[in-house]
């Protein structure tokens, strides 16, 4: 009789810290799905800016080449209307 109290609670004991043990890992999982995401969303960030870095860039150079051709362009250079 002691022996099968002693294995019940032994079993019990066991389910026990496998269920702690499963809680754990879930944790455990679900915070480094949290760390994925924000690591792919610092990633799209990244992209994005450096997306507008080179459109501000190439738009500043695009400007500068028709501010340069609109100065340089005098009355002689136009074609009549």
């Amino acid at each position: 009789m002691w022996e099968s109290n002693h294995n019940k609670r032994n079993i019990g004991s066991a389910t026990l810290q496998f269920a702690k043990m499963r809680e754990q890992l879930i944790i455990i999982s679900e915070r480094e799905r949290i760390l994925k995401e924000r690591s792919a969303d610092r990633e799209a960030y990244r992209y994005l800016l450096d997306a507008y870095r080179l459109a501000v860039l190439h738009s500043d150079c695009t400007e500068d080449v028709v501010n340069n051709s609109r100065t340089r362009t005098g009355e002689g250079n136009q074609l009549a209307a």
